[in-house]
């Protein structure tokens, strides 16, 4: 009798096949390195990141998160901090509170705890933090991110520890706007040589996220009251869930068995399927979940975001201008089309339980 497919035995196999290597689709050809390395990502935008209150929020959200990720983490990377080196070998660090708590309200929060064996290495476990100085938020520039991720074999041994991390961080950052789903994490030190690699993926994963997002939250593009993208978790603050048409009206279109809604607090999280999809099926790349969220929220979409990515050097593969306009469309179908996915939802997609849901779901 032929063994059901065990994507966890064969990921402990072989995690080389979710990397990537460094410099690939450059130019100059790859580098001894691993440029990107497939994930599982949440990507918070929250303001107030030079308050005392704020700074603390962050600190109990890595304490939360070392607790899975402490054996893993290899590097600390900082970008110009007030004290210390940009990069410090994990176990050599000091913990995060004190680190923060001897930084002005106007020195930059820079972060970057990550998993690779090498230091310029993609590693899947990732806790980053942008957080802007309080000058700038007083200038209307306090917009901050907060991303963090988990290796695929992970979720797949722990499907529910990152949803309650996703959640349990929301109810402490109050985010404006974020989301959660596969992802690739991209050299920390050399992510410019490497973004030629996410857009060529993307083009094949439409349940891919992509962009740096620490650039994103400082485009004029992004500061009106919409949202990027949607994913397996979409976060929407109280304000863009009314532009959205409110709680009830999106619970209405969206069928339970498939979708639930979490409170964080200032706003709603929205579980689109049952585990994370990277693609659909054979007839159509795109997951059924994700194009039946973005139908019902492509009204507070982003219309254009400028760029996802910088600019090219020699011709290589980016996402900017129009490319990256139409990443942001591409879960897009007619409102004709919308019957045929919610069949293709009901029969084809496994339904959420209290295996892939978490009890406080609305």
């Amino acid at each position: 009798m032929e063994q059901p497919f065990d994507l966890a035995a064969e990921l402990a196999k072989q995690p080389h096949l979710l990397e990537i290597a460094g410099n690939l689709l450059m130019k100059s050809g790859p580098e001894d390195y691993i440029g990107a390395v497939l994930c599982l990502r949440g990507t918070l935008y929250f303001k107030k990141a030079h308050t005392p209150l704020v700074r603390e929020s962050l600190c109990q959200c890595f304490d939360e998160f070392e607790r899975l990720a402490e054996p893993h983490l290899t590097w600390l990377w900082r970008e110009e901090p007030a004290q210390g080196k940009p990069l410090t070998a994990y176990r050599d660090t000091q913990p995060l509170r004190e680190m923060m708590g001897a930084m002005d309200e106007d020195d930059h929060l820079s972060f970057c705890y990550t998993s690779g064996k090498k230091s310029r290495d993609a590693g899947a476990w990732l806790f980053d933090i942008y957080g802007k100085r309080s000058w700038q938020a007083k200038m209307g520039h306090d917009l901050s991110v907060l991303e963090f991720s988990v290796p695929l074999l992970y979720q797949e041994r722990q499907p529910l520890d990152f949803l309650q991390l996703f959640i349990d961080f929301a109810r402490r950052l109050e985010p404006e706007q974020g989301y959660a789903g596969h992802a690739y994490n991209l050299s920390p030190t050399s992510w410019d040589n490497d973004e030629p690699s996410e857009a060529f993926m993307a083009a094949r994963m439409p349940g891919l996220d992509v962009g740096t997002a620490c650039l994103l939250a400082n485009t004029p593009e992004f500061k009106p009251t919409r949202i990027k993208t949607v994913s397996w978790l979409t976060l929407l603050n109280n304000e863009r869930l009314a532009l959205a048409g409110g709680l009830d009206a999106l619970r209405a279109q969206l069928p339970s068995s498939h979708f639930a809604f979490y409170r964080y607090g200032d706003g709603v999280v929205i579980q689109a399927g049952a585990y994370p999809y990277i693609a659909g099926d054979a007839e159509d790349s795109r997951p059924a979940p994700y194009v039946l969220l973005n139908h019902a929220l492509k009204g507070i979409r982003y219309e254009t975001i400028g760029s996802l990515h910088g600019g090219s050097h020699d011709g290589e593969l980016r996402l900017v201008g129009w490319a990256a306009d139409q990443w942001l469309k591409r879960l897009d179908v007619e409102d004709s089309e919308i019957p045929r996915w919610c069949d293709k939802l009901l029969s084809a997609e496994p339904y959420l339980d209290a295996t892939n849901t978490l009890p406080e779901r609305l």
